[in-house]
Order: structure tokens, then sequence, then C-alpha cells
């Protein structure tokens, strides 16, 4: 199943990396590399190409060996060379994508909002190009323990505060705010582990930020949905449904 392309700026995959090709393919008609938003179950901040390397060369290189090694997989990708993309992409596991864009001049840098994410600081941008923001917690009373908040990931009191704590940092980096940059939206479907996670009560900041979105790419990573699910029966057609009905409202909004 897929969405309707109301416009030419949506594109969806089944494995998070392949994403890569159509970030490139957006790079490759920019002066400069855009910003990168994502909402995930998982930061997807691995190294790029560390599962090649560990194949080819073994798990226990030196890092300056395998930084080596890694530096000759990322010079050899060019994104006005679609080829090149595309013989990268089969490289790599689907949660090292981000990285390698960055490390590639495909984005300038990722601002992720992840189940699995710790708060990332202003040191952490300067040196890898990445903020991350942790979904909320809430508090499992009859297990006395914090869960995170699965329901409120699309609301947009959640999604305006994640903002908010990108811009913190960008204005301490001394940058513009993270929306009045030409930007990627980027979703896991695995991002919604609830029925109610992705029918969100106020849905305005999520629409306003696939409005302004130069590209918007979606990866339906139907396995991954099924094992973060929280509610039985979540899948990945379910939540590109509904997706679609809030793409839906969103184009009706627009006009």
């Amino acid at each position: 199943m897929s969405l309707p392309h109301h416009l030419s700026n949506i594109h969806i995959v089944d494995s998070h990396h392949k994403v890569l090709s159509a970030w490139a393919e957006f790079r490759s008609t920019t002066d400069h590399a855009p910003r990168l938003i994502t909402l995930d179950h998982h930061t997807d901040t691995s190294r790029p190409f560390r599962r090649l390397i560990a194949k080819t060369h073994g798990k226990n290189l030196p890092d300056k060996e395998f930084n080596n090694i890694q530096d000759s997989h990322i010079k050899a990708l060019d994104f006005k060379d679609p080829q090149s993309i595309e013989e990268g992409v089969l490289k790599l596991n689907n949660d090292e994508h981000i990285v390698t864009a960055i490390k590639a001049d495909i984005i300038s840098s990722a601002f992720v909002v992840a189940h699995n994410a710790i708060n990332t600081d202003l040191p952490t941008y300067q040196e890898h190009s990445i903020v991350c923001h942790a979904v909320k917690e809430t508090l499992d009373e009859n297990k006395n323990r914090l869960n995170p908040d699965y329901n409120q990931v699309l609301e947009t009191q959640f999604l305006d505060e994640a903002i908010t704590s990108f811009d913190n940092i960008l204005a301490q980096a001394q940058e513009t705010p993270l929306t009045t940059e030409p930007y990627i939206l980027d979703i896991d479907l695995d991002y919604f582990n609830t029925y109610k996670s992705i029918t969100p009560e106020s849905p305005d900041t999520f629409r306003e930020l696939a409005n302004n979105a130069s590209l918007i790419t979606i990866a339906t990573e139907p396995e991954y949905v099924q094992n973060c699910a929280v509610d039985s029966g979540l899948t990945s057609e379910y939540l590109l449904k509904k997706l679609n009905e809030l793409w839906t409202d969103r184009f009706d909004n627009s006009r």
C-alpha cells in the first residue's frame, strides 16, 4: 500500500536506509545540504558501513583502520551520481544512513525524535551535527517504572517541545531556528507503537512540518513496526493508511 502522491516530494521505502537515494536526489538540486528532521523508534545513528566492515574485515579492527575503510566507502558516494548512491545503499544497514548522509554532504545535520534517544546537548551537536530528543515518559503505577508516552508522539505540545529544544541548541551554536532552513521530514513507521499514536488530537505542528518540508521520506519497516508495537495487531499497512488520512487533511487544509 502507498500514499497517493498529491505532491512529488513524498518517497516511501521498506527499509529505512533506502531513503538515502531520495535524499541524495534532492541534494543534487540544491546549493547547500538541507537539515533532517526524523521521527523514529530508534535513533538510527550507527556508524556508516559498520556491519559491512565487520563482516569483511572482522569485528576487532583498530579504530584507525576502521575509519580508513569507512572513509573509502563515504568518498565513493556522490549525490550527483545516482549509481554511486545505489551501490552505497546496498552496502548499508538500516540504521546507518543518517551519519552516512552527513559525512557525504547529503544532509547538513540531523534532529532526531526517538523512543530510545537520550537528550543531547551542544557539544554533541558540534561534534556530530546530530541532536536527539527523547519521547516523554510516564509512570506506570502498576509496575512502578517509567514507560514512553507512546500516545503523544504526534501531538502538537510534544513536537513543539522537541522543536524548542532543538532551537535552543541551534541558538547556542549561533545558527538559525530549525525550520527556517530547508529540511527533509523523515518518518519511520515504527515511531508509532499504539493505535492512538497515529491519530493525534492536535496534529497542527506535524502538519506544519509536513507542509513546509522540502522532501518527505517514509520507511514502512513492517517487521520493526510489529516488534516495537505496544498494541497487538498494529501493522505498517494500518499506520500508512492512517498517515494517509493525516496527509489528506494536510492537503485539504493547505488549499
